[in-house]
């Protein structure tokens, strides 16, 4: 078993996954934010590769991912932006795409192996892999919103999906998978966390380091005890321009509560009408403007819309929650969290992680439920690939 699984190459975790939406520098924020609506996957890509360096080389080897929670951070994160929205989202996507959430494109017959090394190193989020001439034809392309985004004829391998392939090899793994998280030290104390009465922007600093090290932000009350998160992955299928108004205006609970209701159905009026008067009392009115018109967009156009028949509209289903078909994310509530003990194996989380689809798990106290720190899947593989290296320079002989 283990000569198969050192065998594999990173095309073989390739077939039927979706062709990504690559995207040149210059697209304006608004563009990369229609193309992420539009998309299978909750991520598009910038080539980060100056075009002089570029044009000798070919093709781009390093791109940055962009999502839907980059932008908001980019919205929120910046006073002058906040003041002026529609200005933030006229700029080129490279402002967003800062560095961090690096993707290496690498050779489809890459060593499963080798490509974990370059994932594990710091900064790298994900692998782009060329897709075969014969796998190309097979994908269906994602129209291209305002003809900006270009095609790619690559598929995104994350942290997750290289954990979810070696899980399917488990036993192998004995004895460590059967060992605490504790015990491997791969309890992060570390953890990005706001309390629930903290005001929303505290949680945008906090969010923007979460994005880049596949965790979330946690939710915590007065005694310590995780009551939710604010997950990159939820805010997919978010407004970004109503969820920057609730960031901007309320305590960090309330966004909680907040984005819970955009995924479904209107936020309360009362909610509203708080974000509102914040808003006007700080002085960010465009904002609050941008809000309303997302909000007008996303309702029905009249009444009979709650019909059977009309439930498949375009702006209700605004409104309902996405699944992405990549495998790597999937929709999840704000107080869905996904939790463990210290003395929880291995196995185990990664058991819970994979059937939630995320890349960590928190670590809470058995007895009272306060947060004590996070399990990332980026260390997970490193402690996997610690395993298997002996085997692989046995085999390398």
């Amino acid at each position: 078993m283990a000569a198969t699984l050192l065998s594999h190459v990173v095309s073989d975790l390739c077939i039927g996954r979706p062709r990504v939406l690559t995207l040149p520098p210059s697209t304006p924020v608004a563009a990369a934010l229609a193309a992420l609506r539009a998309g299978a996957d909750p991520f598009v890509f910038v080539d980060a590769e100056p075009a002089a360096y570029r044009a000798k080389r070919g093709a781009a080897t390093v791109y940055v991912k962009v999502s839907v929670a980059d932008v908001l951070c980019y919205v929120c994160g910046d006073a002058g932006n906040l003041r002026d929205p529609a200005a933030a989202l006229g700029r080129p996507v490279s402002a967003v795409a800062g560095g961090h959430g690096v993707t290496h494109r690498v050779d489809p017959q890459t060593r499963l192996l080798d490509a974990i090394d370059v994932l594990l190193t710091d900064g790298c989020q994900g692998l782009l892999v060329p897709l075969h001439a014969r796998a190309r034809k097979r994908h269906h392309q994602v129209p291209s919103p305002d003809a900006v985004a270009t095609s790619s004829d690559c598929c995104v391998l994350t942290r997750e999906d290289i954990v979810r392939h070696l899980f399917g090899s488990i036993s192998h793994f004995s004895p460590v998978a059967a060992l605490t998280v504790a015990s491997l030290g791969l309890v992060r104390r570390d953890v990005h966390a706001v309390h629930v009465d903290d005001d929303g922007l505290d949680a945008i600093p906090l969010l923007r380091r979460a994005v880049s090290n596949g965790t979330a932000v946690a939710v915590v009350a007065d005694d310590g005890a995780l009551v939710g998160e604010i997950c990159p992955g939820v805010l997919v299928s978010c407004d970004v321009e109503s969820v920057s108004a609730a960031f901007a205006a309320l305590p960090a609970g309330d966004v909680m509560t907040y984005i819970d209701c955009s995924l479904t159905h209107m936020p309360p009026e009362f909610l509203l009408r708080a974000i509102r008067a914040q808003l006007k009392d700080r002085g960010l009115d465009a904002i609050a403007e941008l809000m309303d018109t997302a909000d007008a967009a996303s309702l029905p156009s009249s009444p009979s819309s709650s019909t059977s028949s009309d439930e498949d509209s375009p702006s209700v289903r605004g409104r309902r929650p996405r699944r992405m078909s990549s495998g790597s994310f999937g929709w999840r509530s704000t107080e869905d969290v996904v939790a463990c003990h210290s003395g929880s194996s291995l196995v185990a989380v990664m058991a819970q992680a994979l059937a939630h689809r995320v890349g960590y798990v928190w670590v809470v106290d058995e007895t009272s439920g306060a947060l004590v720190g996070v399990v990332r899947f980026a260390d997970v593989l490193a402690v996997l690939r610690e395993h298997l290296r002996p085997q692989s320079q046995v085999l390398c002989r």
